[in-house]
């Protein structure tokens, strides 16, 4: 709780005032029997804000579009007339054969006819790449199709040559 400063204790003072008056007034008019509950009081010091949840209330309609029909509803969203991106994406991946960065995969689509129907086909493969199925990200700005990474685990052993004898050589 922050600490009081003049301003605010004067405030305070005023409506302390203010609420002794009123509780003279009440006893003036309803005499000295009116006996309120302990509960029902509560000092200004202990009322605690509650948080209200943000944005609009469940069930509320944007006032400006309400009743219109969406732009798209009812209409599929446009295919790509080359495919879906992720096969061709790994398509891409397995014929290089390594780890290859967003500029040289959009290269590749492109060298494949791939046709997109983004307006910034850059901007769209950085957002899905990370998300396309059969593609796994191997460092920073580099990734590989699934099928080709396949990183060591663990420590490999290392391979030793069977012991030469004297006669073989």
């Amino acid at each position: 709780m922050p600490i009081p400063n003049a301003l605010t204790l004067r405030k305070a003072t005023k409506i302390a005032a203010k609420i002794e008056r009123l509780t003279g007034k009440l006893h003036a008019l309803v005499g000295d029997t009116l006996e309120l509950p302990v509960d029902t009081y509560v000092s200004p010091v202990e009322t605690v804000k509650i948080r209200r949840p943000r944005g609009r209330p469940p069930g509320s309609v944007n006032k400006t579009r309400a009743g219109a029909p969406s732009k798209i509803a009812g209409i599929p969203r446009p295919a790509s007339p080359s495919g879906p991106l992720a096969p061709a994406v790994v398509r891409v991946l397995q014929r290089y054969g390594r780890a290859l960065k967003v500029q040289e995969i959009l290269i590749g689509l492109e060298h494949d006819g791939y046709i997109w129907t983004a307006k910034n086909p850059r901007q769209t493969l950085y957002v899905r790449i990370g998300k396309l199925a059969g593609v796994k990200k191997v460092g920073e700005g580099l990734y590989l199709a699934e099928s080709l990474a396949t990183p060591p685990v663990g420590i490999l052993p290392e391979i030793i040559a069977p012991p030469v004898s004297e006669g073989q050589w």
